[in-house]
């Protein structure tokens, strides 16, 4: 496919939205873009939707005649869908933005401003700051807690199963990182595990704003026995007793208590084990990361690329369909020679995981097996090779474990995270063939070794 060529046209830069289902999320985000105070001749903005079965499209036709909707005819997800709208752009710069996210009135000039800076021909992309859409309250979580046998080696608290605010089910935004297990059972069975102790953040208004009245906070909890849960804030504490038997607690946390961004990227990084991650994630955000600085990776949700690069790099490997996409672009562009920035200026609020769902199959899936892809495509053969015979090994080790402890407790073991972990794997080799041919063309084209590459961005947990 011939690409249309760059002109020197306005307008400046081209923003390209992907949209999957999106009919709640749409309105906030283009709203948001159409309140940029780059003068509107500068950018054009651009839906890409996925085959959508809600209302998204009604929406955009009857409400945004001003944006130029692309209709893709199947869901290609993010990696093929944005790619629809980026081999299309004519511009020399084209922004990409989550479309649950809102961006700050100046996100796309304080995006596009590093391009224009002297010394800065090889800067192939800027990623903006992420944070989460509300703001939070800290808690510190304490209760006793205890070894559920020989055959689980987590040290256990209580079983959370819902967290209300002003009586809005907030459960699947509390940032549970730092104090809890993953999520377990499913349906009004779903709950998490804490751990003994650690730092809960719960939002105090979904909508971003500054609380001004108390918060009433309800949780609803549950115990192996029964035992004291803590939970304590700023100049706050509360206390109540969790059992066998599910039980409610609610308590008020007064006006003024401070509430707080946290933030969701900050750029991107890949660790030693071939792992990438939100540069930032989960924390507080208190200026720590309010200096640019040079990234190995952007975050496809919010970030500003140079065009020619993206063709240089040749775009979002379709074959991702979604998650590590942007990572695997962003070893490509560094491969070709083009560095990334984060610029901290560029804030965007982000509603996490609201299209694929945390934790669900789906993002499980697509995490495992892109991994998996991108260390083929782009890692030293050394590491190429160990994480991804590591995976049937583990897979191997974790469904004898569940063996082993489904005698243990007399209960049958659960098959479908094995099975997930099949799928994962017979994914992979299905693809593999494709990821050894573009590794062989990658070893060709590059301009900076690929172990180079990993001694200088890698890092160690």
């Amino acid at each position: 496919m011939v690409q249309p060529e760059p002109t020197d046209t306005t307008p400046a830069v081209t923003i390209i939205v992907l949209n999957y289902n999106g009919a709640k999320f749409i309105r906030p985000c283009l709203d948001a873009l159409a309140k940029q105070d780059l003068p509107a001749e500068q950018y054009a903005v651009w839906v890409i939707d996925n085959a959508s079965r809600d209302e998204s499209l009604e929406i955009l036709d009857r409400e945004y005649q001003w944006v130029r909707v692309i209709r893709n005819g199947r869901n290609d997800g993010f990696a093929g869908g944005n790619n629809v709208g980026l081999r299309q752009v004519t511009t020399r710069l084209v922004a990409l933005l989550n479309n649950d996210a809102r961006p700050e009135p100046d996100w796309i000039r304080r995006l596009i401003a590093p391009f224009a800076e002297p010394e800065t021909e090889r800067l192939g992309a800027i990623s903006g700051k992420i944070v989460f859409l509300p703001r939070f309250v800290e808690f510190v979580l304490r209760t006793p807690a205890f070894h559920p046998g020989p055959m689980d080696g987590r040290e256990l608290g209580v079983r959370v199963y819902r967290v209300e605010v002003d009586g809005v089910d907030v459960t699947e935004h509390v940032l549970w990182e730092n104090a809890t297990y993953g999520p377990e059972g499913s349906g009004a069975e779903r709950f998490r595990w804490t751990r003994a102790g650690g730092r809960l953040l719960i939002p105090a208004a979904l909508d971003g704003q500054q609380p001004t009245d108390d918060i009433q906070i309800r949780v609803e909890v549950a115990a192996e026995a029964d035992k004291p849960v803590t939970l304590a804030w700023t100049d706050g504490e509360v206390a109540f007793a969790a059992g066998p038997t599910r039980s409610v607690a609610t308590f008020t946390v007064p006006a003024g208590t401070p509430s707080w961004d946290v933030l969701n990227n900050a750029g991107s990084k890949v660790f030693a084990d071939g792992y990438g991650a939100d540069r930032a994630y989960q924390e507080i955000d208190r200026g720590q990361y309010d200096t640019a600085d040079e990234v190995f990776a952007f975050c496809g949700g919010s970030v500003c690329l140079r065009t020619e690069a993206l063709r240089d790099a040749d775009f979002f490997d379709a074959d991702f369909f979604l998650y590590y996409e942007d990572t695997d672009l962003s070893w490509r562009l560094r491969s070709a020679g083009w560095s990334i920035r984060y610029e901290p200026t560029a804030v965007a609020r982000h509603i996490h995981s609201a299209t694929s769902g945390e934790w669900s199959p789906l993002f499980v899936f697509h995490v495992d097996r892109n991994r998996l892809l991108m260390l083929t495509k782009n890692a030293t053969r050394g590491l190429a090779v160990r994480e991804v015979l590591r995976y049937p090994l583990t897979t191997a080790s974790l469904a004898a474990r569940e063996v082993a402890r489904s005698r243990h407790t007399r209960r049958r073991p659960p098959i479908r995270p094995t099975l997930l972990r099949l799928r994962v794997i017979a994914s992979y080799l299905r693809l593999l063939p494709r990821m050894l041919a573009r590794r062989r063309h990658l070893i060709r084209t590059a301009t900076v070794n690929r172990r180079e590459l990993q001694e200088r961005w890698l890092v160690r947990r």
